[in-house]
């Protein structure tokens, strides 16, 4: 899965999946910062469980037969990749993980309007192809407004979205419910907004009518990290990195590892993620769920 080698007399890690990032939004936010390390040729990453471990990984394009990005903003990025295009046209493949939700006070931050995305899941589709787009509804999250103890979700233009992104060809849509750590939970509490554990009873009731929305522009639903979804019928499991796409992507095969360092029931094949949680890291987004940012802000 990975070469290391001697590189001005450190060692260099080589993948040939680079995840950019499922830790913060580098597409929306850093582009200028991974324009510079594309042209240095590596990065160096922090493991986020030990600051000691640093890492340098290759960012060369003989290493690198793929970039997955993911991002609810890509508009930075083709801007970017427009003016750059030669350079960024040296890598065999990109895959990008685009999650587009209803906009809410969850995402106060994300200003981009849904039309806007469209276009930019339009443009990507049309420059990359249509195998290189997984659309996201993620999470899905139901909660009590403190203020005016209302129950809300960020569902209210699910079918809206669907019958957008169904006229770009998409067939498929990656979605889970919001897993409410304890961090989760007390920085929507301190926002004025509780969260819902729901039952798995009302998650199949949820999904069987998100379900027949999809059933109706002929989008399969495929659940990410959370096998008891895969019970609901019709319900397929996610592979958000998928080797087998990727092969199709750059014209060659790769070898087929499960990445065993992401949650349980995660489908995902290995890659190398670059991105971290803080310092220039930290997500502008600041979404209310949000798993990756820190507790305290």
């Amino acid at each position: 899965m990975m070469r290391m080698n001697e590189y001005n007399n450190e060692k260099i890690t080589r993948f040939p999946i680079i995840s950019c990032s499922r830790r913060t939004d580098i597409p929306a936010f850093l582009m200028d910062w991974l324009l510079e390390r594309i042209q240095s040729g590596f990065v160096d990453v922090v493991n986020p469980f030990n600051k000691n471990q640093i890492s340098k990984v290759s960012l060369n394009p003989i290493d690198v037969k793929c970039w997955v990005f993911w991002s609810k903003n890509f508009k930075e990025f083709i801007q970017y990749y427009i003016t750059y295009k030669n350079l960024f046209n040296s890598y065999k493949g990109y895959f990008f993980q685009f999650t587009i939700n209803s906009p809410s006070e969850l995402e106060s931050n994300i200003l981009v309007s849904l039309e806007e995305r469209f276009n930019q899941m339009k443009w990507l589709i049309d420059e990359f192809g249509l195998i290189t787009v997984n659309f996201r509804f993620d999470p899905i999250i139901i909660y009590r407004d403190m203020h005016s103890n209302k129950i809300m979700s960020n569902l209210d233009k699910f079918n809206y979205i669907i019958e957008n992104v169904s006229q770009l060809g998409v067939k498929e849509m990656i979605f889970s419910f919001a897993t409410l750590y304890p961090k989760v939970r007390k920085r929507m509490i301190s926002r004025g907004k509780v969260p819902i554990d729901l039952s798995f009873e009302k998650k199949k009731e949820i999904v069987e009518r998100l379900r027949k929305i999809c059933s109706k522009y002929g989008i399969n639903m495929k659940a990410c990290c959370q096998p008891d979804l895969l019970k609901i019928k019709g319900i397929e499991q996610a592979h958000c990195i998928d080797t087998y796409k990727i092969e199709k992507i750059i014209g060659e095969a790769l070898p087929k590892i499960r990445d065993k360092g992401q949650r349980d029931g995660c489908g995902c094949f290995k890659s190398k993620d670059i991105g971290g949680y803080t310092g220039i890291f930290r997500c502008k987004n600041n979404c209310d769920y949000c798993y990756a940012s820190p507790a305290k802000r």
